[in-house]
C-alpha cells in the first residue's frame, strides 16, 4: 500500500471505519519460518502464534495480528511494530493505556470463515477512556447445517423469536444469523463475551431502514473509484430486559450489513450518557453510515 494512503486526516469523532480482509493463505511455511512480518509482533504475540500446532492455524493467527497493526497505522503516524496491547478480563483486546490516551483509537476484530473484520473508531479528545466508549464488531457466515430452533429457545428473547417466526420460512435462517451477528457485536462491545446473557437484551429490526453503501477497494490509494455496493440496515435497536442494567447508562447505535449472500456483519457503538449530554454536536449523528473498505493481504504487506 502506498505511503500516501492514510485516513488519520479524515477521522471524525465516533466515525467507524470497517475493514474486510480475506484470509487467503498468503503465507507459506517458508515465509513463516523465515520470520515474515514477525518483526511487527511483540514477544508475547510471537509466543502465542508459535503455540499453534497446525500450520494453517499458525499462519491465520499471524495474518490477523499483522493486519490489525497495519490497519491501526492507517489512523496514526505510528508504525505497525509500535503498537502495544492489553486484554480485558474476558480477553477483549485494546490499546495499551498510554497509546489509547495518545491516539484515542478504539478497535475490535472478528473472524468467520475466510473473512477478517476489523473496526476502528476514533474517540477524539472527549472519548478516550474505555469507560467512555463501548465498541464491538462481528462477522458471521451463514451455515445451512445449523439447527436454529434449539438456539432460538436457549439464547433469544421471546420477542426476537416471535418476530423471526413471523417471517416466511425462506427468510427465517437469514434473520437468525442477522440477530446473532448483532448480539455478538453488542456483547463484544461490552467486553464480557458469553458471560453476558444473550437474553438480557433484545434486537429489534422493526424500525430499521435499509440502504446500500460503497465497499471501497483500497488497493491503490484511498480515493480510488473502485467499489461495490453492499447492503446496510441502519437504526437497529437494542432493548434491555433489566431497567437497572448498566447498559441503560450508555447510548447505543447498531448497524447490520451484508458483505455478500453468505456473510453478514454488525457494528455496535455505545457512548456514555454523561458525556453525550455535554458533547455537541451529537457524536453519534454520523455513526449510522460506517466507512467500509476491502483490503488484501498484499496491500498490508506493502507497508512492511
Amino acid at each position: 500500500m502506498p505511503a500516501t494512503f492514510s485516513i488519520s486526516q479524515l477521522d471524525s469523532l465516533a466515525k467507524p471505519h470497517i475493514y474486510f480482509v480475506r484470509l487467503d493463505g498468503g503465507f507459506s511455511t517458508a515465509d513463516y519460518d523465515a520470520g515474515l512480518a514477525l518483526g511487527w509482533l511483540s514477544a508475547d504475540e510471537v509466543a502465542k502464534v508459535g503455540r499453534y500446532k497446525s500450520v494453517s492455524a499458525r499462519h491465520n493467527a499471524l495474518q490477523v495480528r499483522i493486519v490489525l497493526r497495519a490497519v491501526l497505522s492507517l489512523h496514526s503516524e505510528r508504525k505497525p511494530h509500535e503498537w502495544r496491547f492489553r486484554y480485558g478480563d474476558k480477553g477483549k483486546p485494546a490499546l495499551s493505556d498510554d497509546l489509547l490516551a495518545q491516539t484515542g483509537l478504539h478497535f475490535n476484530i472478528s473472524h468467520s470463515g475466510e473473512w477478517l473484520m476489523i473496526g476502528v473508531v476514533t474517540g477524539g479528545q472527549a472519548f478516550k477512556a474505555d469507560s467512555d466508549v463501548s465498541f464491538g464488531v462481528d462477522i458471521e457466515r451463514e451455515r445451512g447445517s445449523t439447527d436454529i430452533v434449539p438456539i432460538l429457545n436457549h439464547y433469544f428473547t421471546q420477542a426476537e423469536t416471535d418476530a423471526l417466526l413471523q417471517l416466511p420460512p425462506s427468510l427465517q435462517r437469514q434473520r437468525f444469523f442477522d440477530l446473532w451477528a448483532v448480539k455478538e457485536s453488542y456483547i463484544k462491545a461490552r467486553g464480557l463475551g458469553l458471560a453476558l446473557s444473550l437474553k438480557s437484551f433484545a434486537v429489534d429490526f422493526s424500525q430499521a431502514t435499509p440502504r446500500s453503501i460503497d465497499l471501497l477497494s483500497v488497493d491503490k490509494q484511498m480515493l480510488d473509484n473502485q467499489s461495490q455496493l453492499i447492503a446496510l440496515c441502519q437504526a437497529v435497536k437494542l432493548h434491555f430486559t433489566n431497567p437497572q442494567d448498566v447498559a441503560t447508562k450508555i447510548t447505543w447505535q447498531t448497524v447490520m450489513g451484508r458483505l455478500d449472500q453468505t456473510y453478514r456483519f454488525a457494528v455496535t457503538l455505545g457512548l456514555a450518557n454523561q458525556l453525550m449530554a455535554t458533547t455537541t454536536p451529537n457524536p453519534l449523528a454520523i455513526f449510522d453510515t460506517p466507512l467500509c473498505y476491502q483490503l488484501s493481504l498484499a496491500d498490508i504487506l506493502l507497508q512492511s
